[in-house]
């Protein structure tokens, strides 16, 4: 056999080339609700002169108006402005936790996959201690320990969501092991590593994507539970969780209160779900002359 048969075909072509199918309704809401809270995040509060920390006595526990969109809270806040900028921390704890859990987990999943033996049982037995306890109750231990912030939410987050990326990468890799241009890789002497970035990776990134944006969904909701229960993002900070854990109270009175942040939590843990989609259901068809 020559070498120009054992050559593996590049990471495009080994990846398949795929039709997208065309977008219907429901993912093209989803993106555009993404598209429009984050434009809204950062143009709305400056283009409207909003502070989601300025307390109105005037105006307290007001419906919608031309001053305040959404009315206002028991303190005359803003709940438009509240609402962005719990947004803001919301989107950037799960992105940025989701990330850290991906960066970190889908390599170690890969290598325990690709070597076995001694890694993977080390590996293997250090996810099922993590995951022997439930997500939001191991978030909420990390987090009554380091102390509310940002940052300590954040890793409160990364933890329970770390072994799941690397159950993930080391199922997928495994799928992609016994595929014949990851054996002429071997055969012909390529290094472990190129071996993985180059013939591994990009045959399962499609699953690690849809599952990331899933896992940001899932992280935006742990993170509003320790909000609303008062051991997230500490105060006068708003989060979409705090927001809902002030409301309740006047949840009969004036609906908005809880209705606003509530249906932002929602609406965008929902549209990241459905986008996620987009990187599973794709038609591939053979390469040519593979």
């Amino acid at each position: 056999m020559s070498q120009a048969t054992l050559t593996p075909p590049p990471a495009g072509a080994a990846a398949g080339r795929r039709r997208r199918r065309p977008w219907p309704i429901s993912e093209r809401l989803s993106a555009l609700w993404l598209i429009v809270l984050v434009a809204g995040m950062a143009v709305l509060p400056t283009l409207l002169s909003l502070d989601p920390l300025e307390l109105g006595a005037d105006a307290r526990l007001s419906g919608p108006s031309g001053q305040h969109l959404l009315g206002t809270d028991n303190l005359g806040r803003d709940l438009l402005a509240r609402a962005l900028d719990g947004a803001r921390v919301s989107l950037l704890i799960g992105v940025g936790s989701t990330a850290i859990a991906g960066v970190l987990g889908v390599p170690l999943g890969m290598l325990a996959a690709y070597r076995g033996g001694r890694i993977d049982a080390v590996v293997s037995f250090l996810v099922d201690v993590i995951l022997a306890f439930p997500g939001l109750v191991l978030a909420l231990a990390l987090t009554s320990f380091l102390g509310p912030s940002v940052t300590n939410v954040m890793i409160a987050i990364t933890v329970p969501m770390l072994p799941v990326f690397v159950r993930l990468a080391k199922a997928q890799t495994r799928a992609v092991m016994t595929t014949e241009y990851v054996e002429a890789s071997e055969v012909i002497g390529t290094p472990v590593l190129s071996i993985m970035a180059r013939d591994i990776l990009p045959n399962i990134i499609e699953a690690i994507l849809a599952f990331t944006f899933v896992s940001v969904g899932r992280a935006i909701l742990i993170e509003g539970g320790l909000s609303f229960l008062g051991i997230g993002v500490p105060l006068p900070q708003p989060t979409w969780g705090s927001m809902i854990n002030e409301g309740r109270i006047y949840m009969a009175t004036n609906p908005l209160v809880i209705l606003v942040p509530a249906l932002f939590l929602i609406f965008t843990i929902l549209s990241l779900n459905i986008v996620s989609d987009r990187f599973l259901l794709t038609d591939r068809t053979k390469v040519e002359g593979a």
